[in-house]
């Protein structure tokens, strides 16, 4: 089979960023090493981390063990401090489920699996009060949907899946100004395990995912535009993939990173893609030097227009978009952490949480990436990078 694919050029050099794993009473002594800065109280995957306008970190549910119970367990983490704190529970056990920030810095937590049960249930989580508040139920029970804040304020929450498995078409809204959720819809396309960006005009980009049940993954991507509450066709992928990773650009392009095909682990990618608005088109990125996918809330865009790629590997990467390549930080994670997420602080800072192994063995590590790392793998252009260049491979 032909596919529109990337060749790859790899320059060799030598790395400016020196990693360690250090205990955390160590983690403060170089301000440029990648280093374990303790553990959450859990082990965790499959959880959200959100930032609240005090600069902290509030981590939410997620799936212990192997994966095998979900957590109602909530912690904040301090920058300043570099420790983890109690935060009272949430109302329900929740994995796989969505966590957004609300206009005025409430948090939005909405669906996942209760254990074996996928629930319609969302709550609120007030910073000011510690606790969290039961909100109005979901239009549908999902869980592993993909929640994107409009520019409006608004959330946008689509697709997942039912208790039974089968990926949902359906999407709804929820509207701060009126705490409900409202059916809008329904996507062109049943998915789970895709990922929705808002671009800089205010639509909403849904790109890939998987039909659970027929085992299709998917090329297809589609608009989401608030003004009609619909969604229209967009263009294709070049590969059909999921369990992956977009973020918006500073140019307002859409970098569409890794994921799988149907194989799911054995079929993982390098490849990117990026999404112009401007055409509605897809077109070649450059290839990451790590396979990587179970990658959605690992990744994270810096101040300077870079973005540092977290998961589905043991390694950490940093995209430059002016040099359409990646690098490779020196040093790796004590595994693949696969759903663990990546959060840039207000310091410049990325801190990592969690995830679980190829065993699905869930961590509570934490991992801080400094900015003084992220910068000098910033200026360095003789670290080992793959840049792409458009061309035809027979795979």
């Amino acid at each position: 089979m032909i596919k529109l694919a990337m060749t790859t050029i790899g320059v060799l050099g030598i790395a400016m960023v020196v990693a360690a794993k250090l205990p955390a009473a160590e983690a403060g002594a170089s301000s440029s090493q990648v280093a374990q800065v303790g553990t959450m109280s859990v082990a965790r995957a499959t959880h959200q981390a959100t930032l609240l306008a005090s600069g902290q970190l509030l981590i939410t549910g997620g799936c212990t063990g192997r994966c095998d119970a979900s957590l109602a367990s909530v912690e904040r983490y301090d920058p300043a401090t570099r420790s983890f704190h109690p935060v009272a529970p949430m109302n329900k056990p929740r994995n796989s489920h969505s966590a957004i920030t609300l206009p005025d810095g409430r948090i939005l937590i909405a669906g996942g699996w209760v254990n074996r049960d996928v629930t319609a249930s969302a709550e609120i989580f007030d910073p000011a009060a510690g606790r969290f508040t039961n909100a109005a139920s979901m239009a549908a029970a999902r869980a592993a949907a993909i929640a994107a804040r409009l520019s409006d304020g608004r959330v946008l929450l689509t697709g997942g899946v039912t208790s039974e498995l089968d990926p949902l078409a359906s999407a709804e809204i929820f509207d701060p100004a009126t705490s409900r959720f409202a059916a809008v819809g329904p996507m062109l396309t049943a998915r789970v395990g895709h990922a929705a960006v808002t671009l800089a005009d205010g639509r909403g980009l849904l790109v890939g995912g998987r039909q659970v049940r027929r085992g299709e993954t998917l090329r297809s991507a589609e608009i989401f535009d608030p003004a009609t509450g619909r969604f229209q066709v967009t263009g294709q992928m070049a590969t059909p993939r999921h369990k992956h990773a977009a973020i918006r650009l500073a140019d307002g392009r859409v970098l569409v990173i890794g994921g799988s095909d149907a194989r799911d682990g054995r079929g993982r990618y390098r490849s990117t893609e990026l999404y112009d608005p401007a055409t509605g088109k897809f077109s070649p990125g450059a290839d990451m030097n790590s396979q990587r996918f179970k990658l959605t809330d690992a990744i994270a865009i810096l101040p300077s227009g870079s973005v540092l790629v977290a998961g589905g590997a043991a390694q950490f990467e940093l995209y430059q978009p002016a040099k359409r390549a990646f690098v490779t930080l020196a040093g790796s994670l004590d595994g693949s952490r696969e759903f663990a997420t990546a959060s840039l602080l207000p310091n410049g800072d990325v801190l990592v949480l969690g995830g679980y192994d190829e065993q699905i063995r869930t961590s509570a590590a934490a991992w801080l990436v400094p900015r003084a790392a992220l910068q000098a793998a910033s200026a360095t252009s003789s670290l080992t990078a793959t840049v792409a260049t458009t061309g035809w491979r027979i795979r």
